[in-house]
């Protein structure tokens, strides 16, 4: 299988990440055939099995094979995933997103920005630093009732696992 094959297969990853479900809605086939090739494999989590970079994925993309991300970041980055896509529906841009060491993403609209972080697994929310230069926190939790703002709008958004 040539890389860019590989690359292809990796697309519900790059592009996601994306539960089971998800994944064989949006892309079909594809899914299958990625599982067949062990590009991708599949990780439990709360919201059901998330597809992830094997061993054979995480080499197409320069990574040590020897790795599995954690649920709990799993459930983060589904999380911000969905509320990146319902906020760029109501017109915002996505600026940034960062999924390695802390999930957030940073949207924009007209001069505000809003960003989206997760604390829906056991992982901890944006730093600090980032909060003070947005309009907008978004704060993804399991439970309604969490977060707290100083002079700024926050935003709780209940997330059923």
């Amino acid at each position: 299988m040539s890389p860019e094959e590989v690359l292809t297969l990796l697309a519900p990853w790059l592009e996601g990440p994306f539960t089971l479900e998800e994944a064989r809605e949006r892309y079909g086939p594809l899914v299958e055939k990625a599982l067949k090739a062990r590009v991708l494999k599949p990780v439990p989590t709360r919201f059901g099995e998330v597809l992830v970079p094997s061993g054979k994925g995480r080499r197409a993309l320069g990574l040590t094979r020897f790795y599995t991300p954690r649920p709990s970041t799993l459930e983060d980055l589904i999380a911000i995933r969905r509320e990146v896509e319902r906020l760029q529906g109501q017109g915002y841009r996505l600026v940034a997103f960062e999924r390695r060491r802390r999930p957030l993403a940073l949207l924009e609209k007209e001069g505000e920005k809003v960003l989206v972080v997760a604390a829906v697994g056991e992982g901890k929310a944006g730093g600090r630093d980032l909060v003070r230069q947005v309009d907008r926190v978004v704060v993804l939790v399991p439970e309604p009732g969490w977060a707290t703002g100083r002079g700024r709008q926050v935003e709780v958004r209940a997330v059923w696992t």
